[in-house]
């Protein structure tokens, strides 16, 4: 019966701990077909104009204490690279850099405080381990913020790279049916709202600029800027260059979404002949212990046995 409840147990405990991370996300993620019939319904209004007028609103109630913290870091708040930051993240507010400020401001004090009571009041720890553990708590509640925003601007990233060739492709077929460019650039944001949100809202970004007086090569400079990417950057010098000797674009961007694709081909074979090297960590330190368990568990209480009865 012992022997029973040592393989039954583990397997329970991972059992368990399987369904609590899949209902976590259920309830984080929803119904992703819901989701995809909401964005479809709402396609007319479009997510990217929706998350544009994001940046006129007020900051919700119980946001606002944590962007009062900022005057803490007032070096911070006021940093031009931090608005690009986070305008590559998608957070495109103009109290977002304060909110991330106080969040920083906030959780590296609370974590170093409550660190240092906790650990001075129920351990018996020294003086110096104490200030140690107080300095590496708040390290990481100031740091984890910047560590979610890197996160974001990496999911962000990945969507509009993946998203990015077809898009090409929908805009030769606007140019070569006799739309301008900015009339394409906006027919495409409508049309990507759906699977590519992110892509979408930045092409919606790029023509509400130029609509607003900004240059054609500065807007697309700025759409450059905010993605950060390397194909972004080079679609900006071929529309670019275009734009400035006069030819033809609907070819350009078709050899340029050509290219898009055969990248990406590229970073997908490359991803595959990594996972092996991947799989191995997990194989020596999580499965063949378990496999060694199983296999020789049973022979090792046979052999304790035999040596009890010698």
């Amino acid at each position: 019966m012992t022997a029973t409840i040592i393989y039954v147990l583990p397997g329970l405990l991972g059992l368990a701990i399987v369904t609590a991370i899949l209902g976590v996300r259920r309830l984080r993620t929803g119904d992703p077909v819901a989701d995809r019939l909401r964005r479809i319904r709402t396609a007319d209004r479009g997510e990217a104009d929706a998350a544009l007028e994001v940046a006129g609103r007020p900051l919700p109630w119980w946001v606002r204490p944590v962007a009062w913290f900022s005057w803490l870091l007032p070096w911070q708040r006021n940093s031009s690279i931090l608005r690009w930051e986070l305008a590559a993240a998608g957070y495109r507010h103009q109290d977002a850099a304060n909110v991330i400020v106080g969040m920083r401001a906030l959780l590296g004090a609370g974590l170093g405080l409550g660190t240092m009571y906790g650990v001075g009041t129920y351990t018996r720890l020294v003086g110096s381990e104490v200030i140690v553990l107080t300095a590496v708590a708040a390290l990481v509640g100031f740091v984890a913020p910047s560590a979610l925003m890197r996160w974001k601007q990496k999911v962000r990233r990945d969507e509009i790279t993946l998203a990015l060739p077809d898009a090409l492709d929908l805009m030769v077929i606007c140019v070569e049916a006799g739309q301008g460019l900015n009339a394409a650039l906006l027919s495409v944001s409508k049309e990507s709202t759906i699977h590519a949100a992110a892509l979408a809202e930045e092409l919606r970004l790029v023509n509400l600029e130029m609509s607003t007086g900004v240059g054609r090569t500065q807007a697309l400079r700025n759409f450059a800027l905010r993605t950060n990417l390397d194909d972004v950057r080079s679609l900006v010098a071929v529309l670019v260059q275009s734009d400035k000797f006069g030819t033809s674009v609907a070819q350009a961007l078709r050899v340029h979404a050509k290219s898009l694709r055969v990248r990406r081909r590229q970073r997908a074979e490359e991803a595959a002949r990594k996972t092996p090297v991947k799989m191995l960590f997990p194989l020596v330190f999580c499965i063949f212990p378990a496999l060694l368990v199983v296999i020789l568990a049973p022979g090792m209480l046979q052999l304790v046995a035999a040596l009890k009865g010698m």
